[in-house]
């Protein structure tokens, strides 16, 4: 088990210890203390706000209570002189590795679009969540600064074009936004979430979770910041920040053995104002980040077993195996085994042969007669389809037509006695060793319906000779027979009335 899923592990344990306390709100406890320390900053000169709060910037916050640290705010300079000012209502917050991650801003003013695209442009943000839609509950939150579908908008220096829209579940829309500024062309992501109301929290875990994993894919290894933003600026912004921050933990692997979302909460407001507004907004962040432990430990366990057991995750990948034949009969010791003679090795690489043994209630009687295995020619002849025979009419052609070329070939008969006959014909052809007449597939000797017998065997035409039982199983062998197809048949007489 590593360390980073222990952690994962007691941190659960830690929430579950907690959730079930009767009489007791420690979420509610916890947020409170949240509040009182935060409150305390207002005393702390390292907190300043003078520069949002004078008199030619007022009219750039949206509100007049949330306003950026000075330590931490973002400067605007690209074309400060034309605006006058380099102001702009949002605040830095540091990622994973101690680098600014996060731009958190109000939603943009009628007064400062121009504004935002200018810092947006600055910092070279390629992605923009938006947590707020344009009116909420009858009243404006955010001025709307992208254009609509299909639609080219300026917005002072900068020319905004909407590429794409798509929705990605019933919470979540992305714009493919393309910016042009002194004929330089950037395109920028815009997730939009549409289910979440002021000051309250959304309506699914699943589509917000989401939501952060696409940011996080779409923004990728580009080290600029991320813009995001509400109403405020603070509350669903927090929330935002914090959550996409500890997925980046469980990415790279770092989740702490004292993680603790009230400290991470702190830090994000000491960064940025009321960063996490509400209590729901805190209770929601605990419930989030659950579910995304548990996730995140389930996929451990599954790639563990995966390592530990060595086999494929996905079960159709199982079907794809061939399997290895890491064992063989000795065919020449087993008197049940239908065929006696083993194959060589290039039989193996071209064919499988499929070996049956034969049941307790077909075996010969004792005393009747069974076929020579030590013939080389009887391997391919039907066990039970035979019976003694004086002589051998089969021409050689037909027995080893696949061998000897036509012009070269001789009439003369197989018998025991004249092998040496097929071994001269062959010569004829023009080879100096004669082949083994075993070792000739079944499937290339042709067999004529004429021929009475083979190797001294008649071959016995009734099909219900030598057929396999319905009740076994584990193959087709060799004693199974398929008769000739019988061809159209006349319809039934009640068909032509």
């Amino acid at each position: 088990m590593s360390q980073v899923a222990e952690n994962l592990r007691g941190f659960l344990a830690r929430v579950e210890s907690t959730k079930y306390k009767t009489g007791e709100d420690h979420l509610g406890k916890e947020f409170q203390e949240i509040k009182n320390r935060a409150a305390a900053f207002r005393q702390d000169s390292n907190y300043s706000t003078e520069i949002g709060g004078c008199q030619e910037n007022l009219k750039k916050n949206r509100y007049k209570d949330i306003l950026p640290f000075d330590e931490t705010r973002v400067p605007v300079t690209l074309l400060a002189e034309e605006t006058g000012s380099d102001y702009i209502n949002a605040s830095f917050i540091q990622g994973v590795d101690k680098q600014p991650r996060y731009i958190a801003t109000q939603g943009p003013l009628s007064q400062t679009v121009v504004d935002f695209w200018r810092m947006i442009w600055q910092y070279n943000v390629k992605v923009i969540v938006m947590a707020c839609r344009e009116v909420e509950q009858g009243k404006r939150k955010c001025e709307r600064y992208w254009p609509l579908d299909q639609e080219t908008v300026q917005y002072g220096a900068f020319t905004v074009s909407a590429v794409s829209k798509d929705i990605v579940n019933p919470e979540v829309v992305f714009r493919n936004l393309r910016v042009m500024f002194q004929e330089e062309v950037r395109d920028v992501g815009h997730f939009q979430y549409i289910a979440w109301p002021d000051r309250g929290i959304p309506d699914s875990y699943a589509c917000f979770l989401e939501m952060i994993q696409l940011v996080r894919q779409h923004q990728g290894q580009h080290k600029a910041p991320m813009c995001v933003h509400c109403s405020a600026g603070c509350g669903r912004t927090g929330v935002i920040c914090t959550v996409e921050y500890i997925q980046c933990l469980l990415h790279k692997q770092t989740v702490p053995s004292d993680f603790s979302i009230f400290e991470l909460v702190m830090e994000m407001r000491r960064q940025r104002p009321s960063a996490v507004q509400t209590k729901e907004q805190y209770d929601f962040l605990y419930h989030a980040i659950t579910e995304m432990f548990e996730k995140q430990l389930k996929e451990n366990h599954n790639y563990e077993n995966l390592k530990l057991n060595k086999v494929p995750f996905y079960d159709d990948v199982a079907s794809l195996r061939v399997p290895k034949r890491t064992q063989t009969h000795n065919r020449r010791k087993d008197p049940n085994l239908c065929v006696s003679l083993p194959p060589t090795q290039s039989d193996m690489n071209n064919t499988y042969a499929v070996v049956n043994k034969k049941p307790a209630a077909q075996r010969a009687p004792p005393g009747s007669k069974t076929l020579d295995t030590r013939s080389p020619i009887s391997s391919h002849v039907q066990y039970d389809n035979v019976r003694p025979c004086s002589t051998l009419s089969m021409p050689v052609d037909s027995l080893y037509s696949a061998v000897v070329p036509k012009s070269n070939r001789t009439s003369t008969c197989v018998t025991p006695s004249n092998t040496k006959s097929i071994s001269s014909s062959y010569s004829l052809a023009g080879n100096s060793t004669p082949p083994d007449v075993a070792s000739i597939e079944y499937s290339q000797v042709n067999v004529p319906s004429t021929a009475k017998s083979l190797d001294g065997y008649e071959i016995v035409t009734d099909p219900s000779k030598g057929r396999m039982p319905a009740t076994i199983s584990g193959g087709i062998g060799f004693n199974c027979r398929i008769g000739k197809p019988k061809g159209p048949r006349e319809p039934p007489a009640e068909w032509s009335r």
